[in-house]
């Protein structure tokens, strides 16, 4: 399995939970005296979910380090090609940061949302 990337950077390691949403547009129409009736209005973009931990154990310095690379990817707004341990990628952009610092800083826990740019459901014919 290869490493969750980002842009240019690439999650060393990866993080400790990669979920992937995939959502379906329907419309519920109530039809009178017939009930109700569904209709597939197209994909939402793909969302992805990550958490995990940078650490350094002998250096808090070292993991506030790999924090800040992570935080300076998710500040900038411009969207970037996210490659999936799966192999499957896409445009994306970071759509959610957070971290939490304990204890004495030299385990530091992320989570980062990606949320894709774009995209185009099936055409009928």
């Amino acid at each position: 399995m290869t490493n969750l990337q980002y842009k240019n950077h690439t999650f060393q390691p990866n993080p400790r939970r990669i979920s992937v949403s995939y959502v379906q547009n329907i419309a519920a129409h109530l039809l009178p005296a017939y009930g109700t009736l569904s209709q597939p209005l197209g994909p939402r973009c793909r969302v992805v979910r990550c958490e995990g931990e940078v650490f350094d154990t002998s250096n808090a310095d070292t993991a506030a380090a790999k924090l800040r690379a992570i935080a300076a990817l998710c500040d900038d707004s411009a969207s970037g090609m996210l490659y999936l341990p799966t192999g499957q990628q896409f445009e994306a952009v970071v759509s959610r940061f957070s971290y939490t610092a304990q204890g004495d800083g030299r385990i530091l826990s992320y989570a980062v949302e990606f949320t894709e740019t774009e995209r185009k459901g099936v055409q009928e014919e």
